[in-house]
């Protein structure tokens, strides 16, 4: 089901309230911040409510554009979808390790045919060859920064995580395309998609290297060497220059005379020919990858704070300026100005105690207040200018219960639900008091009003006396 409806584009589109899902990592935080800019580009979002509350919960510019995307995207799922990746990404990443597995797997059991004879060069190509492979298009990343170079099974991981099925948001896309933007501009992308292939490769090497063990442990192999047009001298050089450094680690390297006659090596030779092997495997596979992830581990540690805001952006400098007009106007008394401490720009906490009763639209015959009590009461006449300040007041100390009265015999609006949904919004508690109902059809109209919409938990009150009661309960 969409979270909007269609609108025109000179439009602001209306968003339904979703339970908030905290976001605390940095990488979520830029990558939904760059998710509601992509959803955006095909017309603003109506952000009313979610400008005040920022402004109010945050004391400097970008923490208030953070801040801001955060309620979208709690409106528009991202939050629920980024906590899905959290879920699916694990599986995601598992089964990717399982095809490099079998893949392995199957270079294995053709390493390990029935013919019990194997070309110990062949085996080697054959085992590290795509490794080395992708290892080269991974370093090369590092040092040609292209957007989608390097650590392919980390950005597929991404993609097929975004595009699983499974409980999928209608802004999935949006926020995959969002994350690769903001690895790439923040030059983490190699680390955090290699990151993630090198795990993959780790875990493939590790059953590899199993395979091979139990094979040649519970099997009798004769590994030799074959060539048509190469020398004998080619070989020597190679597996002396492959074995060098798995022999100082202390796996065994065939001699010069079982290089040299492979077909007359005995069962010493043999054993050494498998060590060699594995030592490869475990040396050039298993070691550089750990390595490699290690070492993207503490570049990403090193990098994320280039994940901040780009306060350069035009998106971020028009959210900037619209902040910027909120601040309330300063008047500073010339003569007096040396005598005035100065104050910090701090708000106060809100006291939870604090109670609002809010008339809004009422006749003017209506008798005000209705409730007599130790609480904050206003009545406003619906103007733009009168609800935007009672929204930034609310926004700025939020009641622990907020009571609004409604004219009941009039029909609610759309301005009035919009204005009583971020009312409610920015209260513990909210009730509505209806006023001068003449008939039972007044409140059953108001009643089904707030059923159909998004203020069903809104309290609904016809008598003075209930109403009082509930805004005096604890």
């Amino acid at each position: 089901m969409p979270l909007w409806h269609a609108a025109p584009s000179h439009c602001p589109r209306p968003l339904l309230h979703l339970n908030p899902t905290p976001i605390r990592s940095p990488l979520a935080q830029a990558a939904i911040t760059r998710a509601v800019q992509l959803v955006e580009d095909d017309g603003p979002l109506e952000d009313g409510q979610a400008m005040r509350q920022s402004f109010a919960a945050q004391a400097d510019g970008a923490g208030r554009v953070h801040e801001r995307a955060a309620l979208l995207g709690q409106r528009l799922g991202l939050g629920r979808e980024w906590a899905r990746w959290r879920h699916l990404g694990g599986g995601v990443v598992l089964v990717l390790a399982l095809v490099v597995v079998f893949a392995a797997w199957g270079l294995a059991r053709v390493v390990l045919g029935d013919a019990r004879e194997i070309n110990v060069v062949a085996a080697f190509v054959s085992l590290l060859g795509l490794h080395g492979l992708t290892l080269l298009l991974w370093l090369a990343s590092l040092l040609v920064p292209l957007p989608t170079a390097g650590g392919a099974l980390g950005r597929w991981a991404l993609q097929l995580t975004a595009r699983l099925p499974l409980d999928r948001g209608p802004h999935a896309v949006q926020l995959a395309r969002a994350t690769s933007d903001v690895l790439g501009r923040a030059r983490l992308a190699p680390w955090a998609f290699g990151g993630v292939s090198h795990g993959i490769w780790t875990l493939s090497f590790v059953l590899l290297l199993v395979a091979l063990a139990l094979g040649f442990s519970l099997r009798a192999y004769r590994l030799t060497w074959e060539t048509t047009i190469l020398t004998p001298e080619f070989f020597v050089q190679f597996v002396r220059a492959t074995g060098w450094l798995p022999q100082r680690l202390g796996f065994a390297v065939p001699d010069a005379a079982t290089l040299l006659q492979p077909a007359l090596a005995g069962a010493d030779a043999q054993r050494a020919w498998a060590w060699w092997l594995l030592g490869c495997v475990a040396v050039y596979g298993l070691a550089v990858r750990v390595l490699c992830g290690l070492w993207c581990w503490a570049m990403w540690r090193r990098g994320q704070g280039r994940l901040r805001l780009d306060l350069a952006d035009p998106y971020v400098r028009r959210l900037l300026a619209r902040f910027e007009a909120m601040e309330p106007a300063q008047i500073i008394d010339v003569e007096h100005a040396a005598d005035a401490p100065v104050r910090a720009l701090v708000r106060a906490a809100p006291e939870t105690a604090e109670r609002w009763l809010l008339g809004f639209e009422l006749p003017p015959e209506t008798e005000w207040p209705p409730l007599q009590g130790p609480w904050h009461t206003q009545r406003i006449e619906g103007t733009q200018q009168e609800r935007a300040a009672v929204l930034q007041a609310l926004a700025a100390a939020p009641p622990h219960k907020l009571l609004i009265a409604c004219h009941a015999p009039s029909s609610p609006d759309r301005g009035t639900e919009r204005f009583v949904r971020e009312a409610c919004g920015l209260a513990g508690a909210c009730g509505l008091l209806l006023l001068g109902a003449r008939q039972e059809a007044d409140a059953a109209r108001w009643r089904d009003w707030l059923q159909r919409g998004t203020l069903a938990k809104v309290q609904l009150h016809t008598e003075a006396q209930a109403a009082q009661a509930w805004l005096e309960a604890a």
